[in-house]
């Protein structure tokens, strides 16, 4: 049976990805900031907390770097504080994972698999996120690069690019009266994406079909970057 470490995976997106792969056949390590039921407590900041999983938890086949948080705040007013939680969360938590992983596989000689999940916000920027932004964009060519180094190591790296989905995060601004009309009017497909739309994606990417893809950041938003 393969193995799949799962960050940020208490909730949302990771949360479902872990339930995906589960009825896939996989066996899924559940991974957030809090232990939890059936959850494993890693800080993806500390690297020491991911040498910590992967030798308690491990060996793993697959990790999927889904943690993440978003404050909104305009460049003019976001703070030093927020950019660096920002940064270290959703950027150098994806390249501490990515690092750690991999070093085991190479190490063992196994090959594997890497999706982390970027956003459309890597490519299109929206008002009151720029560390948010700048984050994804770091984690779509991050992506890109490792996968560049890493395919000698029969190890594939990719990421999901989700747009707008029904999530935790995304409640947030769904709460503000009108936000969800007008986000859905800047969609093609006239909706919000669900949790289990992404997972599919991320399933695919892990399997065994999709052994010829590397490098690739895949949106999944329903259109919203052709607009």
């Amino acid at each position: 049976m393969k193995r799949a470490l799962i960050t940020g995976a208490a909730s949302g997106i990771g949360a479902d990805v872990a339930a995906t792969l589960t009825r896939a056949g996989w066996e899924s390590v559940r991974t957030d900031v809090k232990s939890g039921e059936d959850v494993v407590a890693l800080d993806v900041t500390d690297p020491d907390a991911w040498a910590r999983v992967l030798s308690e938890h491990g060996p793993f086949d697959a990790l999927v770097n889904s943690a993440g948080i978003r404050e909104r705040a305009r460049l003019l007013e976001v703070t030093l504080d927020q950019w660096e939680r920002t940064m270290a969360v959703n950027l150098t938590g994806t390249f501490l994972g990515m690092q750690a992983f991999a070093r085991t596989l190479v190490e063992s000689g196994r090959p594997g698999s890497i999706v982390n999940v970027a956003s459309v916000n890597a490519e299109k920027p929206v008002v009151g996120q720029p560390h948010y932004c700048a984050s994804k964009a770091g984690v779509a060519m991050l992506t890109r690069a490792s996968a560049l180094e890493l395919a000698r190591h029969q190890i594939r790296v990719n990421a999901i690019a989700p747009g707008a989905i029904h999530t935790p995060m995304l409640q947030d601004r769904l709460d503000d009266p009108g936000q969800e009309e007008a986000l859905v009017k800047r969609i093609p497909r006239r909706r919000l994406g669900l949790p289990s739309e992404i997972s599919a994606g991320v399933e695919y990417l892990l399997s065994d079909g999709a052994d010829y893809v590397t490098g690739v950041v895949l949106p999944i938003d329903g259109g919203f970057l052709l607009t």
